[in-house]
């Protein structure tokens, strides 16, 4: 690990995670001991068949993306031109706050709609960590040595609730950058208060890494966060698998004794599998950030569980199964589903395939080309119809004035069904009176104002 990128995004919504739109990023490099180095902010306009959402508006409060003329796609290849540069001379970890889930998932789309590698935050030596899920575990174990924010007499683990404890000016949260500087300072703060679980969490950002460890502490403990109490839990488990290292991996929950399992045919052993309530196999994704501890680090900060032992005899009997832990995974592999296309280009990210490296090729040729008749000649070029179909929104939003008839239409096609069509995109009546409630329940006029934006923008889509 050379370099820790932090990195944040505003957004167009909340929801319909194909469809959403970023309109602010905002990153942070430093070197491994956190001292920075280079940053950024960066915001653009609304993309024509974007729909800005009142509420999205209302927390974010980017009026002035109404205003500036940074198109989509510059904003995009700039930041894709910096990551690449920051993360060039080695190994570099994308630090995310709930990233797993939205701004990772956000990212990928607007680099895979411009054209650009959709995966350069977990490829070429690069790997991601999502500290929101690791403060589970802080929050669980670490609870009485390490400040977690309560509001309402329940535990909250929003970022700026944790600035607010560091003593940090919480007034432009929701703003990228500053959101990346609440996300620095929570970083440092488990580095200093918190420095074996720190090693352990940053040593293990790769899924190489993150299954190698795994597999060597026979025993360790996955937390989770219930939003709708507000509580956190803690599970032992040991993982089950070969040698190397695949994305998906099934872990099994050690308060439960594998000797009632050892026995059971191979129908019976699915039927359990099938049965999620009383199963105590479960797969986690290795690929990505999880809320983990090893029994090990827990041993050093000595808060392991007084029934570690009896985790680490259960975990040593499945180990010392190989046949028991071959016939569970090929319960697992026979169930997995396959990946139905989506109608949709932009949802096409996972289903549609990779691109060849013709394409790749292309796809480079058009970013560096100059003329919009080099650029449309390249995007009649791709033998893709969803990377087509990108160039040629990519050259509607940087030549406007130029572009043909054809191409115009294209565009003002899908702005229509945007606006006007049922679909999995947001839906425009929804958000206009998701507005007007808003604006009988505020009494901000700065907030209205943001709230009329939002509508305003809306209605002249729809018209």
């Amino acid at each position: 690990m050379d370099q820790l990128i932090f990195y944040d995004t505003e957004t167009s919504s909340l929801r319909e995670l194909n469809f959403v739109q970023a309109i602010q990023i905002g990153s942070i490099l430093t070197n491994s001991s956190l001292e920075q180095i280079d940053s950024f902010s960066t915001l653009c306009s609304p993309l024509p068949w974007t729909l800005i959402t009142p509420k999205a508006l209302l927390i974010n409060k980017k009026k002035e993306i109404f205003d500036t003329e940074i198109t989509h796609y510059q904003m995009i290849k700039s930041t894709y031109d910096k990551w690449s540069s920051w993360s060039s001379s080695g190994e570099a970890v994308f630090i995310s706050y709930n990233g797993m889930r939205f701004d990772e998932e956000v990212m990928r789309r607007q680099f895979y709609w411009n054209l650009f590698d959709p995966y350069i935050t977990n490829t070429n030596g690069n790997s991601r960590l999502d500290l929101y899920l690791k403060m589970y575990v802080v929050g669980f174990f670490y609870k009485d040595i390490f400040p977690i924010p309560e509001k309402n007499n329940q535990i909250s683990l929003k970022l700026e609730h944790f600035a607010e404890l560091f003593k940090m000016n919480t007034q432009n949260a929701h703003d990228a950058l500053e959101d990346c500087e609440y996300l620095k300072e929570l970083l440092s703060q488990i580095k200093s208060r918190l420095p074996n679980f720190y090693n352990e969490m940053i040593t293990t950002t790769s899924k190489q890494d993150l299954f190698d460890h795994l597999l060597v502490n026979e025993v360790n403990y996955l937390s989770s966060y219930i939003p709708s109490n507000k509580t956190l839990r803690s599970m032992p488990f040991t993982i089950l698998a070969g040698a190397e290292a695949v994305n998906q991996t099934i872990i099994f929950n050690l308060t439960n004794d594998p000797n009632l399992y050892f026995d059971l045919t191979f129908q019976e052993l699915r039927d359990l599998i099938d049965n999620r309530a009383e199963s105590p196999f479960r797969t986690i994704g290795i690929n990505r950030t999880i809320p983990s501890i090893s029994a090990q680090t827990l041993e050093q900060d000595n808060i392991l569980p007084s029934e570690n032992y009896l985790y680490l005899q259960r975990a040593k009997q499945l180990r010392n199964n190989p046949d028991f832990i071959f016939k569970v995974n090929e319960i697992f592999i026979d169930k997995e589903k396959p990946i139905y296309k989506n109608s949709y280009n932009e949802e096409q990210i996972y289903s549609g395939g990779f691109p060849n490296q013709i394409n790749r090729d292309r796809m480079k040729n058009f970013h560096s080309a100059h003329s919009l008749t080099d650029k449309l000649s390249i995007a009649d070029s791709f033998d893709d119809d969803r990377h087509r179909d990108f160039a040629i929104r990519i050259c509607a939003q940087e030549h406007p004035s130029e572009i043909s008839n054809k191409y115009l239409q294209h565009c003002n096609a899908l702005v229509k069904s945007r606006f006007s069509e049922d679909g999995p995109w947001p839906d425009a009546k929804k958000y206009l009176k998701e507005g007007e409630t808003l604006l009988t329940q505020l009494t901000n006029p700065d907030e209205k104002k943001l709230v009329k934006l939002a509508i305003n923008s809306i209605e002249s889509s729809r018209n």
